[in-house]
C-alpha cells in the first residue's frame, strides 16, 4: 500500500511540474506563442513637445541653363509628438504654422509619411524680379528614438515649377535635403 501511495504522490507531483507553462518568447509577440502576432511597440519615446530647428538646403535648377541654391534656416518652432488615435502605434507631429505628419512607430523606428512643401521665392534674376512659389515632396527615412531629448533626420526633397516671365514659361526642376533636429524637449 505504501508503494501505491507514493507512486501516485510521484505521479501527481510529475504532472503538477509538467504543466507549468513557461514562456518561449518571453517580452515578444504580446505573450503570445503565435508568431502572427506582432510585437508590442512602445511610441513613448516619441511623444512630447519639443523646441525643433529646420534647416532646407535645395539646388533649384530652371531651364537646365543656370541653378541656383536656397539655403535657408526655417524659424525654430515648438512641435508637439501625440498618439495619433486613429492608427495603432500613430503619432502626429504638429506645429501651430503648417507643419503637420502622420507616421507609424515599429519596431524598425518611426516611418512618416511623404509630404509636400510650399515654398515661396522671391528673387531677381538678370534684373527682373521673379516670385513664385514652389510644392516640394519630401521623403522621410525612418527616424529612430529620441536619445536625450534630441531626435534628428535629413529627408529628401525633389518637386518641381513653373511660372511665367515676360510671357516666356519658365520650368524649374528642384533637388535637396531638409534637415530636423530637436533642440531641446519639454
Amino acid at each position: 500500500m505504501k508503494k501505491s501511495i507514493l507512486t501516485i504522490i510521484t505521479i501527481v507531483a510529475l504532472v503538477m511540474c509538467g504543466c507549468e507553462k513557461t514562456p518561449d518568447n518571453p517580452g515578444g509577440n504580446n505573450g503570445s506563442d503565435d508568431p502572427s502576432v506582432a510585437p508590442s511597440v512602445d511610441i513613448t519615446p516619441y511623444l512630447g513637445k519639443y523646441l525643433m530647428s529646420r534647416h532646407t538646403e535645395l539646388s533649384i535648377d530652371v531651364l537646365g541653363m543656370f541653378s541656383f541654391p536656397l539655403d535657408k534656416d526655417l524659424d525654430v518652432e515648438t512641435v508637439t509628438v501625440k498618439r495619433d488615435p486613429t492608427v495603432e502605434n500613430g503619432i502626429i507631429i504638429s506645429n501651430n504654422d503648417a507643419l503637420y505628419l502622420r507616421g507609424i512607430v515599429d519596431s524598425a523606428g518611426l516611418h512618416l509619411q511623404n509630404d509636400t512643401v510650399t515654398f515661396v521665392i522671391d528673387t531677381t534674376i538678370v534684373n527682373t524680379p521673379v516670385n513664385f512659389s514652389v510644392g516640394v515632396s519630401m521623403t522621410h527615412p525612418t527616424i529612430q528614438p529620441p536619445v536625450n531629448g534630441v531626435m534628428e533626420w535629413t529627408s529628401i526633397a525633389s518637386g518641381s515649377a513653373s511660372t511665367t516671365i515676360l510671357g516666356m514659361p519658365i520650368n524649374a526642376v528642384i533637388t535637396g535635403d531638409m534637415r530636423y533636429k530637436t533642440i531641446l524637449s519639454y
